[in-house]
C-alpha cells in the first residue's frame, strides 16, 4: 500500500502502533515449539536473503515500501554492521526471520515474520522471544522498539504485547492499495 494524504480517493485508514521494551527483564519468552527448530544468525552478505524474506513474508501483509529496491539498496540496508539478521528453520527450511536494526542505544525490530505455511504452528512467539534475547545481548541497548499496523498478521500486536512490549504511540496513516500491474 502507498502512503497518501487523508481524503485521497480510495485511501484506507491504517492504524499504526509503536511499542517498546525498556528492560530485558520485561521480555516474556515464547514457548518452545513442540518440534525441532533451528535458530541461526546470518553473517556475511545478507542482502539477497533479506530481500527474499521481505518479499515472501511480507507479501500477505502489503509490505511494499522496499519491494522495488535494487540489489545495491538491499546491500546498503542489510550488510551494515548494525543490521542483525536471524532465521529459524524447520527441517532445514527457513520458515521465519527477525531483522534487528541497532540504532545507538535503541534496537528496532525492523522486520519479523513467518512464511505463510508456518503460521499457526506455535513458532511466532518463540521466534520473537529469541529475537528479543538477541537484541538485549547487543552492547549498550537501553530500548527495543517495533511498529506494527492493522495490515499485519491478526496476531502481530497481541504477540508483541505477550512478549512484553508496551504501546507508546498510536497513529493513523492513510494508504492506497497497490493496483495490479497491467
Amino acid at each position: 500500500m502507498t502512503l497518501v494524504d487523508e481524503g485521497h480517493p480510495g485511501a484506507r485508514a491504517v492504524t499504526v502502533w509503536t511499542l517498546q521494551i525498556l528492560d530485558p527483564s520485561e521480555v516474556v519468552p515464547g514457548r518452545l515449539p513442540t518440534f525441532a527448530v533451528e535458530w541461526q544468525r546470518v553473517d556475511g552478505d545478507k542482502a539477497e536473503l533479506s530481500a527474499d524474506l521481505y518479499e515472501r513474508v511480507g507479501r500477505a501483509w502489503g509490505w511494499v515500501d522496499r519491494i522495488n529496491w535494487t540489489n545495491a539498496e538491499w546491500a546498503g540496508w542489510a550488510n551494515r554492521e548494525t543490521l542483525h539478521l536471524f532465521v529459524v528453520r524447520v527441517d532445514g527450511e527457513i520458515c521465519g526471520y527477525v531483522e534487528l536494526d541497532q540504532q545507538g542505544s535503541n534496537v528496532e525490530v525492523a522486520f519479523f515474520g513467518l512464511l505463510a505455511d508456518f503460521m499457526g504452528k506455535g513458532i511466532g512467539g518463540w521466534l520473537l522471544g529469541q529475537g528479543l534475547r538477541e537484541a538485549w545481548l547487543l552492547p549498550g541497548v537501553e530500548r527495543v522498539w517495533v511498529h506494527t499496523c492493522d495490515l499485519d498478521a491478526p496476531t502481530a500486536l497481541s504477540n508483541y504485547q505477550a512478549r512484553g512490549f508496551v504501546i507508546t504511540d498510536t497513529a493513523i496513516e492513510w494508504r492506497l492499495p497497490l493496483l495490479p500491474e497491467c
